[in-house]
């Protein structure tokens, strides 16, 4: 929650599907091309799309591409090893779930 305010009050949740490169900046910098679920708070599609870019940039993942986009309607259908993302995307604007297959 944030400030007491309801979890539609903070606004829809998206889920990008996103391939980024490690880079020198990255707790792993291999230089390797990952793919990374990104899961960002926004009330447009592109406010998410900003909140998920500036999410990578800030763990040091750069060279992202966004190959899906979509917002989460029915947030009981995520499946359980992602409600943790997702609540924290919720709460903290943008969490990321990283394959560690490049």
């Amino acid at each position: 929650m944030d400030g007491g305010r309801s979890d539609a009050a903070l606004g829809p949740v998206f889920v990008l599907t996103v391939q980024a490169v490690a880079g020198p900046a990255n707790s792993q910098p291999d230089g390797k091309r990952y793919p990374i679920l990104v899961f960002a708070r926004g009330d447009t599609e592109t406010l998410a799309a900003e909140a998920a870019r500036a999410g990578l940039a800030a763990l040091g993942w750069i060279d992202s591409e966004t190959l899906r986009t979509g917002e989460i309607t029915d947030p009981d259908a995520v499946p359980p090893d992602l409600q943790g993302a997702m609540a924290r995307a919720r709460r903290d604007g943008c969490a990321l779930v990283v394959y560690d297959e490049p």
